[in-house]
């Protein structure tokens, strides 16, 4: 079934090139766009890592009086893994897989229109995630202190990758906003670290508005909440939530249509929790920032750097004693061959401060290849 798969996918590669349709007609389009990346990553150990690869389907058809229906499904692919457990027979080695080759990373259905905005149903990114996106762009040091990836992809919350979500959105000019509701269908959450308690969210709700003060300069702002329960009473109907705002100027290469960019690309955000950060099996207050800045060169060049910071909040019963700063600075180059293929080196430098203490042993390097479709 792989083969098959991956026969299917690769013969699909060969056909597309910046998102070209792969079906057109006067009503339906159909378009294929993604990456296959990989990375060779020097932190605590040496590995080979998937850098996040994925496919994506978008399928848009033209319906009556002005609407547009349209369709996403985005697969997430793993490339370096062929299996965790290796087993001996019959004169040869074989490898069992225990995670999924492939994966769901988005899968949304909805409507659209001009001017009475889009209404959207499934996994799709969460409201809140246009606060986080101005930073979350490098390819592997970054995203730590957005607060958007609390248990896994932010799918449970609705800050990340939502899951089961319902989002309004409408643009005005330079104003754009987005209404999310998410019908949280994960009963039971087990947190190891935390005596095996079973955690449990309810319905989540989420915003955020973004504007344009000028065609480069935007600033937005966003929420999220819901409320928890655990099954040793530890959290009773408390609410998590987090409200933050950040800003961009410019566009960055990786996620720009034809990934075109020039220039400087500047992003922030900054934000507030309760209850919101997960570490060591508790529930945390947190406040977080990251910091980026990049420069699209004309030969190709595009040095980086992203200063990320979280604290956490201490509690009566928590395990540390002092403060709790995660805190690095990642000084980065990719170097574009072409707009469809970038080589990149990230350098992580560690400045957390736990207790008191540098850790100083976090310190991460990685190299790798993005190949985009």
């Amino acid at each position: 079934m792989r083969k098959i798969l991956l026969s299917i996918i690769f013969t699909l590669f060969s056909c597309v090139s910046n998102a070209t349709p792969l079906y057109q007609d006067e009503i339906n389009t159909l378009n294929l766009n993604g990456w296959l990346g990989v990375a060779l990553r020097d932190e605590l150990d040496t590995e080979i890592i998937d850098n996040s690869s994925r496919i994506n389907f978008s399928f848009e058809r033209t319906e009556n009086n002005g609407w547009t229906s349209f369709a996403v499904t985005e697969w997430g692919i793993n490339l370096v893994d062929g299996g965790n457990n290796a087993t001996f027979y019959n004169g040869k080695f074989s490898n069992e897989k225990d995670d999924d080759f492939l994966y769901n990373r988005l899968g949304y259905i909805g409507l659209k229109n001009d001017k009475w905005g889009k209404l959207s149903f499934g996994k799709q990114w969460g409201a809140y995630y246009s606060v986080a996106e101005t930073t979350d762009l490098p390819n592997i040091y970054t995203g730590y202190g957005v607060g958007v990836y609390t248990f896994g992809d932010g799918g449970l919350t609705g800050t990340g990758r939502a899951d089961s979500a319902l989002q309004y959105s409408n643009s005005w000019g330079g104003l754009s906003i987005i209404i999310q509701y998410e019908a949280n269908n994960h009963k039971n959450i087990v947190v190891e670290e935390s005596n095996d308690a079973n955690i449990k969210l309810s319905d989540s709700y989420g915003a955020s508005g973004s504007y344009y003060l000028t065609n480069e300069f935007k600033l937005v702002a966003g929420f999220n909440r819901y409320k928890i329960n655990s099954t040793n009473n530890k959290y009773n109907e408390e609410t998590s939530q987090i409200y933050g705002f950040g800003f961009s100027y410019g566009k960055y290469y990786h996620y720009s249509e034809g990934r075109q960019a020039n220039g400087l690309y500047i992003g922030g955000n900054f934000h507030i929790s309760d209850k919101n950060e997960l570490y060591e099996g508790e529930l945390f207050d947190s406040k977080g920032y990251e910091l980026m800045i990049a420069y699209h060169l004309d030969n190709g060049l595009i040095p980086l750097a992203l200063l990320s910071h979280l604290e956490l909040e201490p509690t009566k019963d928590n395990f540390f004693t002092g403060e709790f700063n995660q805190e690095f600075l990642m000084i980065g180059l990719h170097y574009k061959f072409s707009e469809d293929t970038v080589f990149f080196v990230e350098n992580k430098i560690d400045l957390s401060d736990i207790d008191g203490v540098n850790s100083g042993d976090l310190n991460g390097i990685a190299l790798g290849i993005n190949f985009f479709f």
